[in-house]
């Protein structure tokens, strides 16, 4: 699993997108980040501030984007990514449609 402080979400699907970042604690439990990257269009990004400055723990089991096309799909990033105070960035893209092909996939 890649180790990464910050992440990226570019928005390449057929919808207005916006994104929180969740992560499995230790008891088993995603937990969802109160930070929200707002709303944004198709073509272009947005990246987090560092993991731990919005509530990840350094103990978190997986890391991941929990994503929504406005009026349409929610869901998770895959694959996850694990937490580090590394300065690395992880980054996913939004695809598909509000309603078909919704996904939110790590490219790098």
């Amino acid at each position: 699993m890649r180790a990464v402080q910050k992440i990226t979400v570019i928005n390449k699907g057929g919808y207005v997108f916006n994104y929180s970042v969740q992560w499995l604690g230790s008891d088993g439990r995603w937990v969802t980040s109160t930070w929200n990257s707002g709303n944004y269009p198709v073509a272009q990004s947005v990246t987090t501030p560092p993991l731990e400055t919005i509530g990840v723990p350094a103990d978190a089991l997986a890391v991941t984007v929990y994503g929504h096309a406005v009026l349409g799909s929610s869901g998770q990033g895959t694959p996850f990514v694990a937490y580090a105070a590394n300065d690395q960035i992880a980054t996913y893209e939004a695809v598909g449609t509000t309603i078909i092909g919704f996904a939110i996939n790590l490219i790098e």
